[in-house]
């Protein structure tokens, strides 16, 4: 059986998103990106405002697994 696509607001939602693997809340982002995209170009022409809080919340979660960029690091002293 193939996985879905999308997640839509039906669907059940984690509740611990910081429980998730990478890969996991990495599928979860694509899945949402995929329903808003799908709900963006229905006959409302606008994304649920559950699809895009969901969607807030794993992107907010996936900002703080990002390590820090060589650019936000101070240098050490010359």
């Amino acid at each position: 059986m193939s996985e879905r696509t999308h997640l839509s607001p039906k669907d059940p939602f984690p509740e611990d998103l910081g429980a998730l693997s990478q890969v996991e809340l990495e599928r979860l982002a694509a899945q949402l990106q995929e329903e808003v995209f799908r709900e963006c170009n229905s006959r409302s022409g606008r994304a649920s405002a559950l699809t895009l809080h969901r969607q807030s919340l794993v992107e907010f979660e996936l900002s703080l697994r990002q390590p820090e960029s060589p650019e936000s690091v101070s240098p050490g002293p010359a």
